[in-house]
Formats: structure tokens, sequence, C-alpha cells
């Protein structure tokens, strides 16, 4: 053992994973191929279910706000 140095792990932990790195290599590459086939319809109505999901996660207020933001005065009357 030596005495002029002192015993330290020197792993990185930020150092990429090889298999997570890979996997994400591979969906990127996938989805990139994915929405360069499908038909602009398609990639519509997934827009659609994002967005859809997105604002269904939020708060009544920020769904106000947002509302406010779109129709101006007329937010005071939801339809």
């Amino acid at each position: 053992m030596s005495t002029t140095y002192w015993q330290e792990d020197v792993t990185d932990d930020q150092e990429p994973d090889p298999e997570q790195h890979r996997r994400d290599m591979i969906v990127q590459t996938l989805s990139e191929y994915r929405l360069n086939v499908m038909a602009v319809s398609e990639m519509l109505a997934m827009c659609s279910a994002y967005l859809h999901d997105d604002l269904e996660s939020r708060s009544t207020d920020d769904l106000e706000g947002l509302y406010a933001q779109l129709v101006g005065n007329e937010s005071q009357e939801v339809h």
C-alpha cells in the first residue's frame, strides 16, 4: 500500500452508462425515422394528443391564464 496517495474512488459519476447511451441512440434514431415517414395528418393527431395531455395535467388557474391570453377580455365567460 502506498503512503503517498490516498485510496480514492476516481470514477466519475457523470460518465454515461454505455447501455443507456446505446438505448438513447436507438430511441432517437427510431423517433427520427418515424417522424420522417409518417403522414402529416398522423403527426398532427400525435401533436393534438400530446397538447391535450399537457393541458389536462395543468391546474385550473394555469388554464384560465392561458385562456385569458388567448381570448383577451372575453375570458371572463367560458362558453
